[in-house]
């Protein structure tokens, strides 16, 4: 009788206390959420571009000119805590991007000064090029090499080195490993190294498995990968950045690792570009630049197998901002621009009106 007694009170505890037990724990783990959220909001760090263009161009005879919303590009990171960050970036460009508007969607583990090891996964720019510019234009190494995908990435960095490697799912699919319908797991692969033995100057080098699967490229990749003779091929490149007080100087060269030999020749697409600037006063920036190209082409014809809008063979000018305010900048820049479609040649000129916050 007293051990039923005992065990009527355990109960009768049980079931008078237990939802005080779930209340303290419901509340505790609330008390989690809350701190985890207040500890991400404080931790909001974002950022806005705007850039309007306006330019003129006359190659070859014609003349062409327009005023587009060049740019409008959001980004927020939250960091949780000193080594778990999300980030993402929306953008929007008139013509080109108006569309598809996440940029960026990706989550960051380690990259801390505790922990200098990381892991980065989701959508990202890789890191096969370096493409630093003072120009309003993109340097043509970036339109050969940038890229933009969904992806997995490990690396280790610290004040002076980065280096990582990554794998993702290309589109492009030809050859050995490609599957019934195309489709692969992890079928390309990229690495890059970046050093910066001295404040004053950074070098690095990168590689990636297909060159077809850049942004640019990425656009014709499919239809290249069906013609007879194709095979996949590598890309590399290397690149330098000095700074001197007010002066700075950019190099950078990325190449094929081989020729594609398609029906209508061989092509080996390679770019670099070579820049000067210097800040002549607080407001007052100014810069000369010299780039080429080889086999750098925007499409491709299928019918009549053929590459066509070729970026320029060689091109050359110079850039001049002003900004009057610390968020705001006004820039002019000219370029002579070469060796395009059937050898046509001509002049641009860019005016940018841009605010970044």
């Amino acid at each position: 009788m007293r051990f039923f007694k005992i065990k009527t009170l355990a109960i009768l505890l049980t079931l008078v206390s237990g939802p005080v037990w779930a209340d303290e724990a419901t509340e505790s783990r609330a008390a989690k959420l809350s701190n985890l959220a207040q500890t991400g909001l404080q931790s909001l760090e974002w950022g806005l571009l705007l850039e309007t263009e306006g330019y003129y161009a006359r190659v070859d005879g014609a003349n062409e000119s327009d005023l587009v919303m060049a740019t409008v590009e959001f980004k927020l990171e939250a960091a949780v805590t000193e080594w778990l960050r999300g980030n993402v970036g929306l953008l929007w460009e008139q013509y080109s991007r108006e569309d598809d508007n996440v940029d960026e969607a990706f989550i960051t583990l380690g990259a801390s000064e505790s922990i200098p090891f990381y892991l980065v996964a989701g959508r990202f720019y890789q890191p096969v090029g370096n493409f630093e510019s003072a120009f309003i234009s993109d340097p043509l190494t970036l339109e050969l090499m940038e890229m933009n995908r969904a992806a997995g990435m490990v690396g280790f960095a610290n004040n002076w080195i980065d280096l990582n490697a990554g794998a993702f799912n290309g589109d492009t699919k030809a050859g050995v490993g490609a599957g019934e319908g195309g489709d692969a797991i992890l079928s390309d692969f990229f690495a890059s190294a970046a050093v910066t033995p001295a404040d004053f100057v950074s070098v690095g080098a990168y590689w990636l498995s297909d060159m077809m699967e850049t942004y640019n490229y990425g656009q014709l990749g499919d239809q290249i990968a069906t013609e007879p003779g194709y095979e996949k091929v590598g890309g590399a490149g290397v690149f330098a950045n000095v700074y001197l007080g007010p002066f700075t100087l950019n190099a950078e060269f990325a190449s094929a690792l081989d020729d594609y030999a398609l029906a209508d020749g061989r092509y080996r697409p390679a770019a670099f570009n070579v820049e000067g600037s210097a800040r002549l006063t607080d407001q007052i920036r100014m810069g000369l630049k010299y780039e080429a190209s080889n086999d750098l082409y925007a499409a491709y014809d299928q019918a009549l197998l053929k590459f066509g809008e070729k970026f320029p063979g060689r091109a050359y000018g110079a850039v001049v901002a002003y900004e009057f305010h610390e968020n705001a900048a006004v820039g002019v820049e000219y370029l002579r621009v070469e060796e395009l479609d059937e050898d046509a040649r001509g002049d641009v000129f860019t005016i940018q009106l841009a605010l970044e916050i």
